[in-house]
């Protein structure tokens, strides 16, 4: 019985970790970084202070996206269709700013004033025609009864998880990498 006692201390003792385990803190992604870089896109305009996206890592969390172009108009004064292509098309400028692609996006809210089903419908067709097919994100409809403009129709946020720090041609709709020999 000495014997047993003996064996299941020293197995203990065999196994037991030898220095004491840091406290959980802050993960570093793949790329390394865990400091948030604040990513604007020079083709979006930008409230002052708020950036356009932020990105931890491989991880691109976007702020909310309204239907304006570059020089700050809003697009389709409540033409939901025009509204929702331009909110996608300011979404693509900014994956592509955080060194992604659309095809990155792994989470699309979408802020919709007036959600009717036909508008839900709408929207969702209109986001398919505009994003990566092949990809598509998970993608949550909500309504809301206002927006930052009263002519606006339609706002997304999204959360995107990039494949890696460069973007491969691939992905990038053009042609693949070439292998190596």
């Amino acid at each position: 019985m000495s014997r047993l006692i003996s064996l299941a201390l020293l197995l203990t003792l065999a196994c037991a970790p030898t220095a004491p385990r840091a406290a959980p803190g802050p993960m570093a992604g793949p790329s390394g970084s865990a400091t948030p870089e604040r990513i604007t896109s020079p083709s979006v305009p930008v409230l002052e202070g708020i950036p356009h996206a932020v990105r931890v890592g491989l991880v691109v969390y976007v702020s909310g996206m309204v239907p304006v172009d570059s020089a700050g108009q809003i697009i389709g004064a409540g033409d939901l269709i025009a509204q929702t292509r331009q909110v996608v098309a300011n979404l693509r400028a900014v994956m592509r700013t955080a060194r992604g692609v659309p095809g990155d996006v792994v989470k699309v809210t979408v802020y919709l004033r007036d959600a009717t089903p036909g508008a839900v419908d709408t929207v969702r067709a209109t986001m398919l025609e505009n994003l990566d097919k092949l990809t598509l994100p998970a993608v949550t409809i909500v309504g809301v009864t206002s927006l930052p403009e009263p002519s606006m129709r339609v706002m997304i946020d999204a959360t995107a998880h990039l494949r890696s720090e460069f973007p491969d041609r691939a992905r990038m709709g053009g042609a693949p990498p070439a292998r190596p020999m």
